[in-house]
């Protein structure tokens, strides 16, 4: 939101609406290049994150079927949907976190908690998979 909305905004009694920023008002200190803030939330990290999932998804797509040729396409398929929805658990900690108005920079305990959580969810749904994949296919 430009300053001047802001003004105009904060004159006339109207919350502030459109800023990225959670916790305090956009443009404080940030992160290099992407100038993400390192003292609130931000809600442009999960944007990104999100965003980038039109490019790492069909990469894994890619790879999945490149790669284990002993495994079933059914197989194929249960890897891809736990990647898929991996990448939804991160979007969804990171913008749980961001709504806390709690900078990337540094994560409480619950939000370590969540994403060691997704990330050994994530990893035994996959071994089970490719275990099974093993078993099957010899």
């Amino acid at each position: 939101m430009t300053r001047a909305r802001e003004a105009a905004a904060q004159g006339h009694g109207m919350p502030v609406i459109g800023a990225h920023t959670v916790g305090l008002a956009d443009g404080g200190p940030g992160l290099p290049v992407t100038n993400w803030s390192t003292l609130g939330g931000d809600l442009r990290i999960p944007h990104f994150v999100g965003l980038h999932a039109l490019q790492v998804l069909p990469l894994i797509g890619f790879l999945l079927v490149r790669r284990p040729r002993r495994a079933a396409p059914g197989h194929r398929a249960a890897l891809m949907w736990i990647a898929a929805l991996t990448y939804l658990g991160l979007v969804l900690v990171l913008t749980w976190q961001a709504l806390r108005a709690q900078p990337v920079t540094a994560p409480d305990i619950p939000t370590g908690a969540a994403l060691l959580a997704l990330v050994v969810a994530a990893g035994t749904a996959a071994l089970l998979i490719l275990r099974h994949a093993r078993a099957t296919s010899g």
